[in-house]
């Protein structure tokens, strides 16, 4: 009996032993799970994530990390507190049944900082009123992080009462897996409110971002991104309702494809009313390598303490030899829909542009890329959208009138909406053939259509070359 008393007692020691140890092995872990994601983020980013302090205990660290984007007047300071696994002590005492063991419990407290020499009182007001960003996470054994993230709702009010910033919070989740290279990213708010003496009133309404990436070929990033606005007020007149961003990309062997859409419900200006419209966009044969090396000297170059001028330089001259790169596997970028209603019409189009420069020595001469550059264009324009082309330089010609005094004082106060109205569909038929757009289309039926193409250095509109400004710009 008393050497059975000892064995238990000896279990009973190196069991407590081993629960006394536990949290400073889960600790060591923590500390390099940590470095090693840090490490990571700045390797695959254009930003500098430095860790200026890691504090190592036998329940729990703490962590002080920056994060410094290149010509960004301001940057990101991130304190952390993490508890060491298997399980979160501090947070059941505090009444959090949180009982799945973990390698780690973070939590982590975002804050912007303005850089040294700013100098911009703008930025100093945006990081003084902004919000802190607030992060749960938890590190699984193997790795996989699943954090939850708030970012509470701030208000600001200027002495004028003119200037108003109303900011209605975020909430959302992001999950890594597969140690990073698999990405999950969900993020909502109910949007935001600002108001200025120069630019009015700009409002923001149910905000809703989603992301899912994998890493694939060449250590790229691969998956689906969407965004979507319920809401864009622009002053009290112009609102955007159900605007939304998407893009697809995936390899294509050593390639990247990628199909971006763009989606409107309606767009009401005053009293009119505009939509749907929707476009389609593919981007096809990106050279995954030459797209990498690329990344991978901007970072590099980003990071540098370069004058500004100097970097900008630097990252032009790096831009224009990406171009002739990937000219040699003549990518491509199609529009494959475009719609857009307007009135009782709906515009249609497609185009093109290819960039081949496979047999074009650019790298000695980059203007070559010029005689590699090809495409086409088509539009099919209906009478509505015309006249919305036309309508407000009728409306400023009316208005030059009006202050030459070319109109009588009587004439000028009968101008109401509903007379100017009328004014426009009366001009319209002759400022067909004055507006330098307009006066390109072809009348087809009950539309209008117009077609552009350009290939070695040649432009044509409706198969003859351009002769005069399109769209009011100078050639």
């Amino acid at each position: 009996m008393k050497k059975t008393g000892i064995a238990v007692g000896v279990v009973v020691l190196l069991l407590v032993a081993a629960i006394a140890a536990a949290p400073f092995w889960f600790g060591m872990q923590a500390e390099k799970a940590y470095t090693e994601m840090v490490q990571q983020m700045s390797a695959n980013s254009t930003a500098a994530f430095t860790t200026k302090r890691y504090e190592r205990g036998w329940l729990s660290s703490s962590a002080e990390t920056t994060i410094q984007m290149p010509r960004v007047p301001f940057g990101f300071r991130l304190t952390s507190e993490i508890e060491h696994g298997p399980i979160a002590i501090s947070r059941i005492l505090q009444g959090e049944l949180r009982l799945k063991p973990a390698l780690a419990f973070v939590n982590t407290q975002v804050s912007t900082v303005v850089k040294k020499g700013a100098g911009l009182d703008l930025v100093k007001a945006f990081v003084k009123q902004g919000s802190v960003i607030k992060a749960d996470t938890v590190v699984s054994f193997n790795g996989d992080a699943d954090t939850e993230l708030s970012v509470a709702a701030s208000r600001n009010k200027g002495k004028s009462g003119s200037n108003s910033f109303n900011w209605r919070g975020l909430t959302g989740s992001i999950r890594l897996r597969q140690g990073g290279q698999s990405v999950s990213v969900d993020l909502r708010s109910p949007g935001l409110a600002m108001t200025s003496e120069n630019s009015g009133k700009v409002a923001v309404k149910q905000i809703t971002f989603r992301s899912d990436t994998k890493m694939g070929a060449g250590g790229m990033m691969f998956g689906n991104i969407t965004l979507n606005i319920g809401k864009l007020d622009l002053g009290d007149k112009v609102r955007i309702s159900g605007l939304r961003f998407s893009s697809a990309s995936k390899p294509a062997g050593k390639n990247l494809d990628a199909t971006i859409k763009y989606r409107i419900k309606s767009i009401d200006v005053g009293e009119r009313s505009y939509g749907p419209g929707r476009m389609t966009l593919a981007v096809r044969k990106l050279d995954i390598k030459t797209l990498r090396q690329y990344e991978q000297k901007v970072s590099q170059i980003s990071k540098r303490a370069l004058p500004q001028e100097q970097a900008s330089m630097m990252i032009a001259a790096e831009t224009m030899k990406l171009f002739v790169k990937l000219s040699k596997k003549a990518p491509e970028v199609e529009i494959t829909q475009l719609s857009f209603i307007a009135g009782e019409g709906e515009l249609t189009g497609k185009a093109k542009l290819k960039l081949d420069g496979k047999d074009v020595d650019a790298g000695q001469n980059i203007m070559l890329l010029a005689t590699a550059l090809q495409g086409s264009a088509e539009l099919s324009i209906p009478p509505s959208i015309v006249k919305a082309i036309l309508t407000p330089q009728i409306r400023q010609d009316i208005e030059i009138y009006k202050n030459k005094g070319l109109l009588s004082a009587r004439e000028a106060a009968r101008l109401t909406p509903s007379i100017l109205a009328k004014i426009v569909d009366q001009a319209y038929p002759a400022y067909l053939s004055k507006n330098s757009f307009t006066k390109l289309l072809i009348p087809a039926g009950s539309r209008y259509k117009i077609s552009a193409s350009y290939s070695r250095g040649r432009f044509l509109v409706n198969d003859k070359p351009l002769r005069q400004p399109l769209l009011g710009l100078p050639m």
